[in-house]
């Protein structure tokens, strides 16, 4: 395999690799990611990053988002864009506080919405724009 960097050839390498997430430091023991032999740039394979992020997340438990909660961390929360958050918002389907020029939202009453939600499957949160027709998926 060539490096996409520089061209040189890449190997598997047996290493273990820290990551950041959150605030939380995680180390993943005995990965095996392509190392090139010139530059030391990392490739690797799609399933053990899926592998490494999926665990990423479980690090993160729902108690672990503060109380009251900006747009980022709700759109983190739902698996959501930042913009499907404001347009809920705006719509008063998600219940939220406007500070200033900054939404905040009481992570109980998110996660109450989403609950509701999700028991009636025939009522979507968000609805498609004209002529696309409404979204099947709740909440984005």
């Amino acid at each position: 395999m060539k490096c996409y960097v520089c061209g040189g050839e890449m190997k598997r390498t047996k290493k273990d690799i820290e990551a950041n997430w959150k605030g939380r430091q995680v180390v993943f023991r005995g990965m095996e990611p392509w190392v090139c032999q010139s530059c030391g740039e990392e490739v690797y394979e799609p399933d053990d990053v899926r592998l490494m992020q999926t665990l990423m997340r479980g690090t993160m438990s729902v108690e672990a988002y503060p109380e009251i909660m900006n747009v980022e961390e709700v759109a983190d929360l739902l698996r959501v864009s930042t913009q499907t958050v404001y347009n809920l918002a705006r719509s008063g389907k998600l219940p939220a506080v406007k500070v200033g020029r900054e939404w905040r939202f009481n992570r109980e009453k998110v996660l109450e919405v989403l609950n509701r939600h999700t028991s009636q499957e025939e009522t979507p949160v968000c609805e498609g724009r004209a002529g696309g027709g409404a979204s099947r998926r709740p909440y984005g």
